[in-house]
């Protein structure tokens, strides 16, 4: 692959020459341009936008184009679950302006045009942009993703009976997604009156890998996703007198026709005879549904005292699904009790049908109500009200069909499992906060709020237990649960000296039942930034962000300290930034992430339990980085960059499975380093050429993967040409 490699940059290095070769004759007969004052982060676009004529408007273009190269060394999956980036032709990115001249404007007054990371790149995006100022303003966005995981250490445990797979591990995908948003406003400029149109399609699909327990075994399945949506937007823009409204009406379709076929799941592997075994699935998932959506909003100011902003979003929508699928197999365990002369394994599933029908409908209403009260030009007081609810009724029928035999061929049963279930969930949140902000003077401010909130959800279910043959339940169920918080906050902007400002603002919250174990119970956030900047070309930042959440996971007094979380962060950030002269910058930073998270676990290791086991996650990563510019030439500018990243996880720090009460340890230790260095060289006017070489070097400590470390280093070396349309004179 290197030597293909040389070959063809070897071979677009001449070509380039060759090309520079004669532009350089033109220029020669042209008076030579004084050199270049200035230098920008990215050198090859830094142009003086003059633009070049073309009749009624002037034209600003330009497009880079070129070649990456690419050598892999290790592991090529995790490469390119990483990175992704293929060797092969692509469009660096490109911009195409068009501005009209005074009054000479027709179609429109400007045309803006850019797409970026096109051809050998994971991702790809385009832009479009025209406007006519008085009329109309256009608006179009296109990106395209390709999306690879294939990694040997996510979701692969080590099963009795299906060892680990070392190369694909048991969730991996190769998917692709296109996504777009394109709006049209109609009289933009327009204060009293404006329309809005706009719509968002999206696509998704590719194969992807899942894991299911199905029948008594753990099966790894090759689905092949398949979705997409569609979003329709139409509204208004209006002024009465001293109050805006803005009004949007959306309707949302989306489909997902996902699907597997597969045979011979178990191929390659020997159950012994209580292990399930499947020869065939075939499985269509089909869900369709709509969303539709109306938000209306207003803005008014009042005496230049008091500013009011209000909102109301309601949605409705619908879901449908019909769940249909097919198997065979051996040693197939229904799970189905209460069943007569029901066959456990061994046994033959001569054939197993399931076929799920079902709709769900969620209407949600959303509000917001602020007001902000200047009482003096200092003193600012606010509030903003906050109510949520919604409700998901939803019902499913279900009908199966189990054919079995025994294996030696005596005995045969058919079970027709059916029942329907039916659920109702209710959803309300209400929500107050109350924040005073005071300006001292122009170089000190503080802010403070206090903020309530209260959230209760209901549930409702009825209908039959599938796991017991259909046989109705005792009673319907239904549980209520309440979550109250209260949140203190505050913040202050300080500026001590003309060069130098300070920002700190810290959080506090309580709550008494939240629905999550690592829900925020009772936390504390704490956020710094300072930047100093003693001269024009140079500057100084730090930050430090604190986060503590501690779960006890009491309700009602009552304790449950068996499932308690307690989590700990720190994020420690720094860079400088000096402009040297106008010929060189350079800037650099480091940011360590610190966590630590404990939580209270039930585990069985070697059949014997550790209800109060604790599971334990460590994070020290570190990041450095360092970027430098310099003109070496007046016509040569020199990128160079170094990034690294390592995490030393868990450190020295061993897992006790065995202890009383025992833990478990896991972390993700590993280093990251990547140089790059770019030369661009400016032929003339119309003309540069960029040549350059970036590195990647991934390392996991034996702790990460011993058996099968996912180690790679990979060489990606690129030329380019720029071409400029309107860049000025040089």
């Amino acid at each position: 692959m290197s030597s293909k490699v040389t070959k063809t940059l070897c071979v677009l290095s001449a070509v380039v020459m060759g090309l520079t070769l004669a532009l350089q004759r033109v220029s020669a007969q042209q008076p030579s341009p004084s050199p270049t004052k200035t230098v920008d982060v990215k050198p090859t676009t830094s142009t003086e936008a003059i633009g070049d004529d073309a009749g009624g408007y002037t034209i600003n273009s330009s497009m880079e184009f070129g070649y990456r190269g690419l050598s892999v060394g290790g592991n090529f999956n995790k490469y390119q679950s990483d990175l992704n980036y293929k060797a092969g032709p692509r469009v660096f990115d490109s911009s195409f302006l068009m501005r009209a001249k005074e009054g000479q404007g027709v179609l429109f007054d400007t045309l803006l045009v850019t797409s970026s990371e096109w051809g050998a790149d994971p991702y790809g995006n385009f832009r479009i942009s025209a406007e006519k100022s008085k009329w109309y303003r256009f608006e179009g966005t296109y990106r395209r993703f390709k999306y690879f995981r294939v990694l040997n250490n996510f979701a692969n445990p080590n099963f009795s009976t299906r060892p680990p797979d070392p190369v694909t591990g048991q969730h991996s995908s190769d998917t692709r997604q296109q996504l777009g948003d394109f709006d049209l406003t109609i009289l933009p400029k327009n204060q009293r009156l404006k329309f809005n149109v706009g719509f968002s399609p999206s696509r998704y699909s590719g194969p992807v890998f899942t894991t299911w327990h199905y029948g008594g075994d753990d099966f790894m399945f090759l689905s092949q996703a398949k979705s997409s949506s569609n979003d329709f937007r139409i509204g208004a823009d209006w002024k009465l007198g001293p109050v805006d409204f803005s009004f949007l009406q959306g309707f949302r379709r989306f489909k997902d026709d996902s699907f597997i076929d597969q045979t011979g799941i178990n191929l390659g592997v020997n159950p012994v005879a209580s292990n399930a075994f499947l020869t065939s699935i075939v499985r269509d998932e089909p869900v369709s549904g709509k969303v539709n959506y109306t938000r209306f909003s207003l803005h008014t100011f009042l005496a230049r005292k008091v500013d009011i902003t209000g909102r109301i979003i309601y949605s409705s929508s619908t879901t449908n699904v019909n769940w249909v699928e097919s198997v065979t197999g051996i040693n197939f365990n229904t799970r189905i009790t209460n069943i007569a002369g029901a066959i456990n394994p061994p046994n033959i599933l001569t054939l197993g049908q399931f076929n799920f029908t079902g709709d769900a409908k969620r209407p949600n209403t959303l509000g917001d109500l602020g007001l902000t009260y200047f009482a003096t030009d200092k003193l600012k007081l606010s509030n903003t009200f906050r109510v949520e609810t919604f409700q998901i009724n939803g019902g499913d029928l279900y009908r199966g069909v189990f054919s079995m035999t025994r294996s030696n061929g005596t005995g045969a049963i058919t079970l027709l499992p059916e029942g329907t279930n039916y659920k109702l969930t209710k959803y309300r949140k209400l929500q107050n906060t109350v924040e005073l902000d005071y300006q001292f003077n122009e170089r000190y401010a503080a802010h403070f709020g206090y903020r309530y909130g209260t959230r209760r959800i209901e549930e409702f279910a009825s209908g039959v237990n599938l796991a017991n043959n259909g046989a109705p339940l005792v009673a319907p169920e239904s549980f209520t649960e309440d979550n109250h918080t209260n949140v203190v906050f505050g913040g202050l902007k300080a500026r001590p000296i003309k060069a130098w400002t300070i920002y700190v603002d810290a959080e506090h919250g309580t709550a008494d039942n939240v629905f999550t174990r690592i829900g925020n119970y009772n936390y504390t956030n704490f956020r710094a930034r300072s930047r100093y900047a003693p001269t024009r070309t140079l500057s100084f930042n730090f930050s430090v962000i604190t986060r503590n959440n501690a779960n006890p996971s009491e309700i009602g007094g009552v304790s449950l300290a068996d499932f308690g979380v307690d989590i700990k962060s720190r994020v420690f950030s720094s860079s400088v930034n000096w402009t040297a002269s106008p010929k060189l910058s350079l800037s650099a930073g480091y940011t360590h992430n610190w966590q630590n998270s404990d939580a209270v676990v039930d585990y069985y290791f070697n059949s014997v339990r550790h209800p109060e086991g604790h599971s334990l996650y460590f994070m020290r990563n570190h990041f450095f980085y360092l970027d430098a510019v310099a003109q070496l030439l007046p016509r040569v500018t020199l990128y160079a960059a170094y990034r690294i990243n390592k995490d030393v996880g868990q450190g020295d720090r061993l897992t006790d499975p065995t202890g009383t009460p025992g833990f478990l340890i896991t972390s993700y230790p590993m280093s990251y380093q990547s140089p790059e260095a770019r030369l661009a060289i400016r032929l003339n006017r119309r003309l540069d050429w960029n040549f350059g070489y970036q590195y990647y070097n991934y390392r996991e400590s034996p702790l990460v993967g011993p058996n099968n470390p996912q180690n790679y280093h990979a060489h990606l070396p690129y030329t380019s040409l720029r071409l400029y349309f309107g860049r000025g004179k040089g």
